[in-house]
């Protein structure tokens, strides 16, 4: 085997209309996942203490 380049990782090609979401980013609000996770279980409490009855 002849030598590579360790430091560039090959990319898979794009095609058909296929983009790489690494070289696209979109303008609006960014969240963190753990963002995302709080609300959700924000949320599941919240349905909960409003299906026993206590808000």
């Amino acid at each position: 085997m002849g030598k590579q380049s360790k430091s560039r990782a090959a990319m898979p090609a794009s095609g058909a209309g296929l983009i790489r979401y690494m070289e696209e980013e979109g303008k609006g609000i960014k969240f963190k996942p753990e963002h995302v996770l709080f609300a959700a279980v924000g949320v599941i409490i919240f349905e909960l203490l409003l299906k026993i009855g206590l808000i």
